[in-house]
């Protein structure tokens, strides 16, 4: 984060992202969290990037680097929103076009910057902050592995933005998506109801070939646990 030196004339657009940026994170400390207003707040400054270039209302003129977002949530207001990147995941919610700009603006971090709560707590001990701010929310969980969405959308992103073009357009799901780049074996769920819907379930995903093939081998694998018996 860079703070600039104050300029005699601020154009109108900086002072609206800094004040969307205000109230959002007023919005969160405060807990309006499932208000339909703080969602959209978050889509806008994601969506176009206002959070890297803003001018708070107390006329400081806040610039971040695309790498910055993670610093930009946890750092104080009015420099930032003052709060934790597990909440800005469960506002997102099913919305993979808003949580692949987040993984791209989030990858593993390392030491965190000064200024956000954390570290001023750190630095000053909690009663220093505690009228100033809420209680610290839970650490950052490490970077996903597995085949996990979110580590799924990050790969994409990195790998395959084709095939997360597809994802987020919502033509496409994720899984589906990790089958086709090969990182995750196709699979499927069968009921075991009775002998005819496990069938016609087979059918359904393999195929008529490949289920003969499957037939041919459960065939055998009875045979051969017969005569064993």
């Amino acid at each position: 984060m860079t703070a600039h030196d104050a300029e005699p004339t601020v154009p109108g657009e900086l002072k609206e992202r800094g004040q969307l940026v205000a109230s959002l994170g007023s919005s969160l400390r405060s807990g309006a969290t499932s208000l339909g207003t703080v969602p959209k707040l978050l889509e806008e400054l994601l969506t176009t990037g206002g959070w890297m270039d803003f001018v708070t209302r107390l006329g400081d003129h806040i610039t971040y680097e695309p790498g910055e977002f993670a610093d930009f949530v946890e750092t104080l207001p009015l420099q930032g929103l003052g709060a934790d990147l597990a909440v800005i995941e469960r506002l997102i919610g099913p919305r993979p076009d808003l949580l692949a700009i987040l993984y791209e603006l989030t990858p593993a971090r390392g030491p965190g910057r000064p200024k956000t709560l954390n570290d001023v707590q750190s630095s000053f001990g909690s009663s220093a902050v505690a009228e100033q701010a809420p209680a610290v929310p839970a650490p950052r969980k490490k970077a996903p592995a597995g085949n996990t969405v979110e580590n799924i959308m990050r790969k994409l992103a990195r790998d395959r933005p084709d095939l997360l073009e597809e994802v987020t357009a919502g033509r496409m799901k994720a899984y589906t998506a990790a089958v086709e780049a090969g990182w995750r074996r196709p699979q499927t769920t069968i009921p075991l109801t009775d002998p005819e819907s496990i069938a016609r379930k087979l059918l359904d995903k393999l195929g008529a070939e490949q289920a003969r093939e499957v037939c041919t081998t459960l065939s055998q694998l009875v045979t051969d646990t017969t005569s064993e018996a």
